[in-house]
């Protein structure tokens, strides 16, 4: 699930992270669900993603697949 050098350098397309929003163009990246789409994510949902044991079909499933599970 690695990206290439020019989907890093590509700008894109929503400017906040789509499951934390988070707006800091500096953490900002992407990353791919099953179909090939590419969504903006910033840098820890991007981590969570590529660990996760599959890659997400939709963004309600990437924001299930990178909930934070540390216990409250």
């Amino acid at each position: 699930m690695a990206n290439t050098s020019s989907e890093r350098r590509s700008p894109s397309s929503t400017s906040a992270c789509v499951v934390c929003g988070s707006t800091d163009a500096r953490v900002l990246s992407s990353t791919r669900l099953q179909a090939g789409e590419r969504v903006t994510v910033c840098g820890s949902h991007k981590t969570a993603h590529q660990r996760s044991e599959k890659i997400a079909v939709t963004i309600e499933e990437l924001k299930t697949l990178t909930a934070d599970r540390r216990a409250s």
